[in-house]
């Protein structure tokens, strides 16, 4: 899957009932889990033992993990639950079928698209630049020369400006009155703008 040595190499297949102990999910949150996810193997574990890079305060290890779904849809809640569960940074590899896509969790939980081509980099002095290459891979930031702090808050400005936009755009699809219809088009335009700042600045 990944070039990573043989000895970073886990292959453990992880009982759902596990998360369901460590987290104690309700009944609803467990159906969800059950219908949706098949299997959750544990594929790698990059250490200073494994991989023979230093860990940093902020990231001791990560974890990579291939989660098999029953369905083709993106699992967010339970990369929630399961990243609530494990005090690691987890790289998840998704699949459906022949359909693969990854996921990591941050202040958000980011998705590349199915199938998408993307290169993600093992290469780093320290586990933290490591888990920084990685997430920058998925949020697809690898030549951005911000801090990675300063990444995390644009792009989270993003997801939401571009919520707020979808919001307003379709409620001005329904919108029967002329004068809402050019007060809800100002506003597009405004979100449009801070969206286009966030984005290039």
């Amino acid at each position: 899957m990944f070039n990573l040595p043989k000895s970073c190499e886990v292959n453990k297949y992880i009982q759902k009932k596990t998360f369901y102990e460590k987290i104690g999910l309700s009944t609803a949150v467990r159906d969800d889990f059950v219908n949706l996810i098949d299997k959750i193997i544990w594929k790698y574990k990059l250490s200073e033992d494994t991989l023979g890079v230093s860990k940093t305060d902020k990231v001791e290890e990560i974890q990579i993990f291939e989660m098999d779904l029953k369905e083709k849809k993106f699992p967010k809640n339970i990369i929630r639950l399961i990243t609530r569960a494990i005090p690691y940074k987890i790289l998840f590899v998704v699949r459906y079928n022949e359909d693969i896509c990854y996921s990591i969790k941050v202040d958000d939980v980011y998705f590349t698209g199915w199938n998408e081509d993307i290169d993600i980099s093992f290469d780093g002095l320290s586990l933290e630049t490591i888990y920084e290459n990685i997430v920058k891979s998925i949020i697809k930031e690898n030549e951005s020369k911000k801090s990675f702090e300063t990444l995390l808050e644009d792009k989270s400005k993003q997801i939401q400006l571009s919520k707020k936009l979808e919001q307003l755009k379709n409620k001005m699809k329904i919108e029967k009155q002329f004068n809402k219809k050019v007060e809800l088009n100002k506003q597009i335009k405004k979100i449009e703008q801070e969206l286009e700042v966030v984005i290039n600045g």
